[in-house]
């Protein structure tokens, strides 16, 4: 679906007020926010809904508590002024950033960003990846401490690739610096099963391979298997992108079939679809 950008935001909420999107600074003398003491979710925003926000809430919530930032706030609060601020600023499609920042004083912001646009070539051709040594701090985290991440993708630039795949110190593939990562197998979903982000589009995967019959293997693929063409096909997944098809890791390049990874992709957009048709406000 292609979709317009829509410009210009104009508010953000602090706290659990509506405010200019120019006022939604922080200090540098803050510790928290010198320290990137802080959580954070992206949420895609289509026709006015926040898809599968409960989702996202929760893990906003289990990665504060993981940090033991502690606030006041309910998930009910969250949702109530994500309602209000895409109301105000009239928002129908865009990237909700959500962020908690923790201290003596907890600072919750929500603001709009573009959504990220992914042309039709991509999922029909794959994209190309690079691998990256580095281990994330707290990978169940979706914490703001974000360096590692950042290197990698600008690293990935370098090399016109899209994503990052993080290597760990024993050549484990764990996920993308931005996304999660599968590998298919015959009939086997791979993916692994601890120390990366249960994101969120990943769990819809999941549920999604379960219906068509695959067996899934929470383990972490080798990349020297990446390399050797041992997988049939090779995608990462994210809230914006959904599941995106890999063609390319580094030099080496596979063949530009990929129907599971386009069954799964198709399988979550509908979930999305039917998410949006509940939850898109009246017009």
């Amino acid at each position: 679906m292609d979709i317009k950008p829509q410009v210009p935001f104009t508010c953000a909420v602090r706290n659990l007020d509506i405010i200019s999107l120019h006022d939604a600074v922080l200090p540098i003398s803050n510790k928290e926010v010198f320290f990137n003491f802080s959580v954070y979710e992206s949420i895609k925003i289509r026709d006015g809904a926040a898809v599968f926000l409960e989702d996202h809430l929760e893990r906003l919530f289990e990665s504060a508590a993981r940090l033991e930032i502690a606030h006041s706030l309910s998930q009910a609060d969250v949702a109530g002024m994500t309602s209000r601020l895409l109301a105000a600023d009239h928002i129908t499609h865009a990237s909700l950033r959500v962020q908690l920042i923790g201290g003596d004083e907890p600072t919750l912001f929500l603001f709009p960003q573009q959504l990220p646009r992914y042309s039709d070539s991509m999922y029909r051709e794959g994209v190309s990846v690079i691998a990256y040594r580095g281990e994330r701090i707290m990978p169940e985290v979706k914490s703001n401490s974000l360096l590692l991440n950042y290197l990698a993708q600008r690293e990935a630039g370098r090399h016109h690739a899209l994503e990052a795949l993080l290597i760990t110190s024993g050549g484990l593939a764990v996920e993308g610096s931005r996304s999660n990562f599968f590998a298919v197998e015959g009939n086997r979903l791979i993916t692994p099963g601890s120390g990366v982000l249960a994101g969120v589009t990943r769990k819809y995967i999941l549920e999604s391979a379960g219906k068509i019959g695959l067996d899934i293997a929470f383990e972490a693929p080798r990349v020297e298997d990446l390399y050797s063409g041992r997988f049939d096909e090779l995608f990462i997944s994210s809230t914006s992108m959904g599941a995106m098809p890999v063609s390319q890791v580094d030099d080496c390049t596979f063949p530009h079939v990929f129907p599971i990874t386009h069954t799964l992709h198709k399988m979550v957009g509908d979930l999305e679809e039917a998410y949006v048709r509940e939850h898109a406000p009246a017009r």
